[in-house]
This record gives C-alpha cells, structure tokens and sequence, in this order.
C-alpha cells in the first residue's frame, strides 16, 4: 500500500462499506500516516492532572472510569460531543466519573498520550483497556453503554 492509498473508515460517506475487522487495517494505517511508530506509555512532562478533594474525611475514592474527549476548538462537531457526553453524565455519579477535555488546537501533542488524530475522539484511559470512540457522538447509547459496562452508578432522582 502506498501513500496515494486511501483508507476508509466503516460506513463512510466517501467511500465503499468495509467490515468492521477493517478497523485493525485502518489503525495499522493510520499509524503509518502519522508516523506513529510505538505506543507512547506515559503523558508528556506537565500533563498530570490535579485530583480534587470533596472532603476532608480522607482521599476520595477512585473512579470507576476516566474519559477524556480531546476536542478542536474551532470544531461544530466537538462541541456538539461535548454537550451530549455531558448531558449523558449528569444521568450518572459524578464521583465515580474523572471526566476531562483536551483542546488539541491549544495543545497539539497532548494528543500524543492516546495517540489521537481525530477530534472529536472520546477516550477510556482506565481502569481496563483503552477504548477510544471516535467522530460523532450523537448517540448517546454508547457513552451509557461505555459507563454501565465500567460499573458506573445511574443517579438516582431523588437525590
């Protein structure tokens, strides 16, 4: 395969339906075009976010999952992610969700972490393996999918 290859994504729009057991082709591709040559393990230097105490009866629990949606600024589509992730997520226990955002227009290599290419892209950095939804969010049954599969509680309405 050479540069002048395209790839396609499953159900593109321009192009032919690929199965989805494309989609290891389509990475293998992917990090071929970026260059990409390993998986980076740790973030760069400056990139630890600070943990939030809510009280002062000890360290707070961890959570049961840790999502970040790396964004375009500039990007119809990244905001109209983030509003539905958050809709999504105040149907669900905050304290069990480390929900943050990265804005890949300010701060291009903290991409790099999770090797992300895409915005909008929704990734699962732990517990567990990392899982990665990337493009449009619309549909909100795939964040709760995501959250109910991690154990995340539903909130309760009459709290």
């Amino acid at each position: 395969m050479n540069d002048a290859d395209l790839v396609y994504w499953p159900n593109s729009p321009d192009g032919p339906d690929c199965e989805p057991d494309d989609i290891e082709a389509f990475l293998d591709r992917m990090q071929e075009l970026t260059g990409e040559t390993r998986r980076r393990l740790h973030a760069p230097a400056g990139h630890a976010v600070p943990r939030r105490h809510k009280s002062n009866d000890g360290p707070p629990a961890a959570p049961k999952i840790e999502i970040v949606l790396y964004t375009s600024a500039e990007s119809e589509k990244s905001q109209k992610a983030l509003r539905v992730i958050q809709g999504v997520l105040d149907m669900y226990n905050s304290a069990q969700v480390k929900f943050s955002t990265c804005d890949l227009s300010q701060s291009p290599q903290e991409g790099e972490v999770d090797s992300v290419v895409f915005t909008p892209t929704l990734v699962k950095q732990g517990p567990g393996p990392r899982t990665s939804i990337i493009g449009n969010l619309d549909q909100e049954e795939i964040l709760k999918d995501l959250l109910d599969a991690s154990g995340v509680d539903r909130r309760r309405w009459d709290d």
